[in-house]
């Protein structure tokens, strides 16, 4: 009876906070159960633990020890990227080789910032599996897994993702007008710029960056944030289907910091307290009920930049090495891309849902979007990158891909070798680089850091000389991981891995703190909370594509 009562309460104030908001929304009703996938960007699972051993995320503890959920780990496989793992997750296919790459065929070099090129990726997914999110809501993401509406996601983000969602209802506004959510909007924002300032002035960056430059950011990432997690929590009373939403802030800090940075740790605090909410709504959705699961895509490794350790960028070594051209990216561009796509989408969101508003509101959108305009204007990378070097470097991480510009087809490994014999000379066996991997026909080929050589096939594997996984802890899964990234059919002529030390440390190509889109230090172990109820049908996840077809098995389309 209590329990009853209580229930009935509940539906009642969430009736009461939500009602007007969704009324001219689509009423939905899931057939079965329904899910909803929270994502913690980057979170490996050792960090994870050491995180509720210290205390960071207390609400996910208690629900670990109350017996509600389980924690385990899972591999998301090679590259550690979110590109690839959610077009794993999402379709049932890894198509993607990194972050970036280059696509030979078509003389494009690929970002995953590009809501173009997620796009394409996306349309060409489409063909391989249904998408794991369709008729359901995705926020924060790379692709839409066929969402029916998608908030902040990068391959629909000029493709009037607001329509149907924003468009007409006002519901970016509607957030802004709770007082409460405002204030919780603002607490974030100053905080987050109190600790970036002090941040800054420990190592003397401040005085390089304007202060309101670092409050609007501040104020635009809780803004994202916080509407993502009202957002979410509308589609909860709503009974949408199927949910995903991505907390990409640790990522962010980790890449910056280190992955038990202070700040870093202070994202998990903050992350934490917004899973409160979102787990109470799906515990007690009146609707439809709810299974919450709560993973991490891919972990992370402490890194050393490339450049730091040799005095020069793995561009600069290729175009030294060959004494040829490079076009090479590192990312120097992706924080102002992600900037400019937040700013871009407020743009659009506050355009959307001006309709409904009556003049004076009007106004004052129309105000709210000009200092977003000019902050554009200014962070806003130039797109179009002309190719003009004879080889291409595209770098992910730790992990790369040479392209050889002479030909549009993929190189094999021997035709490299014997076009470019001194280049490879000065690659093998340099400090910084573990593996090399190339194809030849059917056959990969792994050259490592000591000399080391190995050749596998489908049925058969052949090794000379020291064994070139032996930094990896398990090598029949590294194996197989390098097999599927080198037969895609965009991946470079060459792959490169940086070095994986004892230490659990690796070299990055680019510059950070903390690094993912290789193997080994925790990049690629990723972990999953689940229920309880659960446990016996949910087997030891080896990979995206396998995590896709539980979940579609479990709550068909």
């Amino acid at each position: 009876m209590f329990q009853y009562l209580r229930r009935s309460m509940v539906s009642s104030l969430n009736r009461l906070r939500f009602r007007r908001t969704v009324a001219h929304l689509q009423p939905t009703q899931a057939a079965g159960r329904a899910f909803v996938i929270i994502q913690v960007d980057a979170l490996a699972y050792p960090v994870l633990k050491l995180a509720l051993q210290q205390g960071e995320m207390p609400h996910l503890m208690r629900l670990l020890q109350q017996g509600k959920y389980r924690l385990a780990q899972w591999r998301c496989g090679l590259p550690s990227t979110t590109t690839s793992i959610q077009a794993g997750l999402f379709y049932g296919h890894r198509s993607a080789p990194g972050f970036r790459w280059y696509d030979k065929d078509m003389n494009v070099a690929v970002t995953s910032h590009r809501p173009d090129h997620m796009r394409v990726l996306e349309e060409s997914l489409h063909f391989v599996h249904p998408g794991l999110l369709t008729g359901g809501g995705v926020y924060t993401s790379l692709l839409s897994g066929d969402a029916e509406h998608a908030v902040f996601t990068v391959s629909r983000i000029f493709a009037r993702q607001l329509q149907g969602y924003l468009e007409g209802t006002g519901l970016l506004l509607s957030f802004l007008l709770r007082p409460l959510r405002v204030l919780r909007l603002l607490r974030y924002a100053l905080a987050r710029f109190g600790r970036r300032l002090w941040a800054g002035l420990q190592h003397f960056q401040t005085l390089l960056i304007p202060l309101g430059r670092l409050l609007f950011e501040a104020v635009m990432d809780a803004t994202l944030t916080e509407f993502m997690t009202f957002c979410v929590l509308l589609d909860l009373y709503r009974g949408v289907p199927r949910l995903y939403a991505n907390f990409n802030g640790y990522d962010e800090m980790a890449h910056e910091h280190g992955v038990l940075h202070a700040e870093a740790l202070w994202m998990l605090r903050w992350i934490d307290s917004r899973l409160v909410e979102i787990e109470r709504l799906s515990r007690e959705a009146m609707r439809v009920g709810y299974d919450l699961f709560i993973i991490s895509d891919h972990g992370m490794a402490s890194a050393i930049s490339f450049k730091a350790r040799f005095g020069q960028t793995l561009g600069e070594f290729v175009s030294q090495a060959m004494h040829l051209d490079v076009d090479f990216d590192a990312g120097e561009e992706s924080a102002a891309a992600a900037r400019a796509l937040r700013a871009r989408y407020l743009i659009a969101a506050l355009r959307d849902s001006q309709s409904r508003l009556p003049p004076w509101a009007r106004r004052l959108a129309r105000r709210t979007r000009r200092p977003l305009l000019n902050y554009l204007s200014r962070e806003e990378p130039a797109y179009d990158w002309q190719l003009e070097g004879e080889v291409v470097v595209q770098v992910s991480g730790p992990l790369a891909h040479i392209y050889f510009r002479v030909t549009s087809q993929p190189m094999d490994l021997p035709e490299v070798a014997l076009l470019y014999a001194e280049f490879m000379q000065h690659l093998v066996g340099h400090d910084g680089i573990e593996l090399v991997v190339g194809r030849d026909a059917d056959q990969v080929i792994v050259l490592g850091r000591k000399g080391g050589v190995l050749t596998a096939t489908a049925d058969k594997i052949d090794s000379q000389g020291l064994d070139p996984l032996e930094a990896f802890d398990d090598r029949d899964y590294v194996l197989r991981e390098l097999k599927h990234l080198v037969q895609l059919p965009t991946s470079g002529d060459l792959v490169l891995l940086g070095r994986l030390f004892d230490t659990g440390e690796v070299i990055t190509f680019e510059e950070q703190e903390a690094t993912h889109g290789g193997l080994g230090g925790g990049q690629d172990k990723p972990f999953i909370i689940y229920p309880a109820a659960l446990s016996p049908s949910l087997p030891m996840i080896e990979s995206p594509e396998a995590l896709y077809q539980w979940l579609i098995a479990r709550y068909p389309l």
